[in-house]
Formats: structure tokens, sequence, C-alpha cells
């Protein structure tokens, strides 16, 4: 192993430790904050356990129907020996987004109201 390789290595592990460390004191400030102001931490749920289902499902949904869409506009448009990955990343894109904006259109409206 190089010098690199352990810079890296050691870059990768603090990175995570950071980002740990942020959310669970960002998590903890906001539990006190509302315990003073007397709220229960407990409650704060901003969306119901089956609209996440809901919309986990529909993205995933959408990321399935991009990477075939990829699929298929690939063996429409390039080379039968060409392999490029991009079609499958820009249609689990555009049709992941796409999921998630019809979730919205359907269900966030209603929860704001």
């Amino acid at each position: 192993m190089n010098a690199q390789e352990a810079i890296t290595i050691i870059f990768f592990f603090c990175s995570v430790f950071g980002l740990f460390y942020m959310y669970f004191t960002t998590r903890h400030r906001e539990r006190m904050n509302m315990i003073d102001k007397g709220l229960a931490p407990g409650l704060h749920r901003p969306m119901a356990d089956h609209l996440r289902t809901l919309k986990n499902g529909m993205l995933l949904i959408g990321v399935g129907l991009g990477c075939v869409a990829g699929h298929l506009f690939q063996r429409a448009t390039m080379p039968v020996g060409d392999d490029n990955p991009l079609p499958f990343f820009v249609g689990m894109a555009i049709f992941g987004g796409l999921a998630l904006v019809l979730f919205y259109a359907f269900f966030g409206r209603k929860q704001q109201g």
C-alpha cells in the first residue's frame, strides 16, 4: 500500500465519522429545542409511513423503467459492441425524478392543506 492509498482510506473514514457526528449532534440539538418549546420529540413525523413507502416504491419503479428505457435507447441508437452506461443513468434520473414529481402532484399538496 502506497501513501496515496493510505491517505484516501484515512480521508474516507474521517469523512464518514464527520457525517455521523454532524447527523447525531444536529438531531440532538433539534430534540433539545423541541423539549424546550414543550413539544414531544418522538411525535414529530412529517410524512406517514404508508406514504413514505409509496414514495419509495414509486421511485424504485421509476428507476426500473429508466433502466429499461436506457437499454432500449442504447439498442436503438448505438452500435452492437458499444457498452456506454450513459443512457442507463440518464434514463434512471429522468424516470426517477418523474416518479417523485408524480408523487408530489398526487399526495404532496394533500398533506399541506
